[in-house]
């Protein structure tokens, strides 16, 4: 009976942790295409030349920094969804034997 209260609980606090990437993920995701966009805007005003071109290039590189860390939020929560929902499935099921 312990093991299925551990597996339950174990499950939840999964799936809470899970959902929680999930959704800092998308915040990280909208924060970055704010970022673009107000690059984009704030650039807008140079005239084209070289030097506009390069600023522009280095600030966008500088928000494609946090690209790999967005996905790890991403691929962690599916990781933890999917585990908290094998772990209450395996709660809920009935103990045979």
């Amino acid at each position: 009976m312990k093991k299925k209260k551990f597996f339950l609980i174990g499950g939840l606090i999964a799936l809470v942790v899970g959902f929680a990437l999930i959704i800092y993920g998308v915040y990280g995701t909208y924060k970055m295409a704010e970022a673009r966009r107000d690059i984009n805007s704030k650039t807008n005003f140079v005239p084209d030349n070289p030097v506009k071109g390069y600023v522009k290039e280095r600030l966008h590189e500088r928000v494609d920094e946090y690209r790999m860390s967005i996905a790890l939020l991403y691929t962690g929560g599916v990781i933890l969804i999917i585990a908290g929902g094998v772990l209450i499935y395996y709660g809920r099921k009935p103990v045979s034997g």
